[in-house]
């Protein structure tokens, strides 16, 4: 989606549950990504996610979403998880065979997503993959080769990595809630004030 997310979420929320015949009330725990990705999405995301923890007093934990995404990988090989974050930047992470991460998601140009890894068959998943080949002289040649997969992180990857992860908090209402992971400032950018001169205020009559 390109927008209406905060008018979206909650509904397919509620659906998802009404299908899988249970109430909101028997969930136990909550997970969701935080980043990187598009500042709204993952605000909304965040937000949505904040408020449930809170009215159903139950723990919320965040995950990264290049390594949500990396779980949908069948490569047997190392791994590269890159999103184009376009302007020549990539937001990047990698990992090993077993979809362990081997370093942090970064903001990155082309040529520091390869050194990543640096010997060996690797994988590239994400929409940056083929912009990253096409700037190889050889990309035929290369080590480096795309992997199918789709382009943004699903959901099912992320419940089955938070049911596998034993490292759960108990509830706390005072707890520090989980924060949206930004690896460049917005795009957006306050008006000029030059080009918008405020009025004098009008004298009192």
């Amino acid at each position: 989606m390109t927008k209406g997310h905060a008018e979206a979420l909650l509904p397919m929320l509620a659906r998802v549950c009404a299908t899988a015949k249970i109430d909101m009330q028997e969930i136990d725990r909550l997970a969701v990504t935080h980043g990187p990705g598009t500042f709204t999405g993952v605000r909304v995301g965040l937000s949505a996610m904040r408020g449930l923890s809170l009215a159903l007093a139950i723990p919320l934990k965040a995950y990264g979403t290049l390594e949500v995404m990396a779980q949908a990988s069948e490569a047997k090989t190392p791994l590269i998880v890159a999103v184009d974050a376009r302007r020549s930047v990539f937001y990047a992470q990698s990992f090993d065979a077993a979809k362990t991460p081997l370093t942090p998601p970064q903001a990155l140009t082309a040529e520091q997503v390869f050194a990543l890894v640096e010997t060996g068959a690797v994988g590239l998943l994400g929409s940056g993959a083929d912009p990253l080949l096409a700037s190889l002289k050889n990309p035929e040649s290369s080590r480096f080769s795309a992997e199918n997969g789709l382009d943004y992180p699903q959901a099912e990857k992320l419940a089955a990595l938070a049911a596998a992860d034993l490292d759960w908090p108990a509830y706390d209402a005072h707890a520090r809630q989980p924060e949206p992971l930004y690896l460049r400032a917005p795009d957006a950018s306050l008006p000029n004030p030059d080009k918008f001169p405020r009025r004098a205020p009008t004298p009192d009559a």
